[in-house]
């Protein structure tokens, strides 16, 4: 997609996981056990430390992630993220199920990291997530099982006039064989702009080239058509535009990208 692919982004379904509570999570259901709460309290704590025994111990041995990842991969992306100085805040966490064995916790976070554009150097880079947590209660106290990304928007932005993009893709997944995104940028005067469009399933490990690369028509308006994945699993769609002025010199450049959630096992299944 015209970008380097900063280590943090090849984790990002996960990054969730390992901040996905807050000291006093509201709730929708039953009183939340105290603990809960002293659970949730120690993956906060433990998180802004990155204190890693006491994260991974919030983890079941048996966790895998709602795309695969196992409770192995959790100590490698931590360690990724502290040499990356990742900036972590967590804006919202909501019990929104509490019975006296398991729990379900929704959890809102905000990363940013900086991340490099070819000659346009280093940009910001912000990534804003929703997942929810299955947890269950062991001997040893209670412990998180799965989870699954429900929503996330990343957005980068490099060199002194990144242009203004918006991103627009499907609630689900269609069923059909083919689906559309559309890609609108406000347009400046002397400026031309390239967009790049792909699609590919959550954590990629290596982010693939885009599926289509294209001029922006004159009315700042683009549909792309896109193939879905052949298991229908979620994916992201992300876009790249990069502007120009009239020496065709880059000016600046934006990347963004959005969670199409598709299929995915029934957590119930492993509780």
């Amino acid at each position: 997609m015209g970008c380097s692919l900063n280590p943090v982004l090849a984790f990002g379904a996960f990054l969730l996981a390992l901040w996905g509570c807050a000291p006093t999570p509201a709730s929708r259901s039953q009183a939340v056990p105290p603990e809960l709460q002293a659970t949730v309290a120690q993956l906060v704590q433990a998180a802004e430390a990155f204190d890693l025994p006491r994260i991974l111990a919030v983890y079941a041995d048996d966790f895998v992630s709602g795309t695969g990842r196992s409770k192995e991969a959790v100590a490698a992306i931590l360690s990724q993220l502290q040499a990356n100085r990742v900036s972590l805040r967590v804006e919202h966490t909501e019990l929104e199920k509490v019975t006296p064995t398991t729990a379900t916790l929704r959890t809102r976070i905000r990363l940013r990291y900086a991340d490099w554009f070819h000659t346009l150097g280093e940009g910001e880079v912000v990534i804003t997530d929703v997942l929810l947590h299955w947890l269950r209660k062991e001997a040893q106290g209670w412990r998180i099982y799965t989870d699954r990304r429900i929503a996330s928007y990343r957005d980068g932005r490099f060199g002194p006039q990144p242009p203004n993009v918006e991103l627009v893709v499907p609630e689900t997944l269609p069923l059909d064989p083919v689906y559309p995104v559309h890609i609108t940028v406000r347009r400046e005067t002397g400026r031309t702009y390239r967009v790049m469009v792909g699609n590919y399933t959550e954590d990629p490990g290596i982010l693939p080239p885009p599926d289509i690369s294209a001029v922006l028509p004159p009315d700042g308006g683009l549909t792309a058509t896109l193939i879905p994945n052949p298991r229908r699993l979620s994916e992201i769609v992300r876009v790249t535009v990069i502007a120009a002025d009239t020496s065709g010199q880059w000016v600046g450049a934006a990347t963004l990208s959005k969670l199409v959630p598709g299929a995915q096992p029934s957590p119930e299944r492993t509780a």
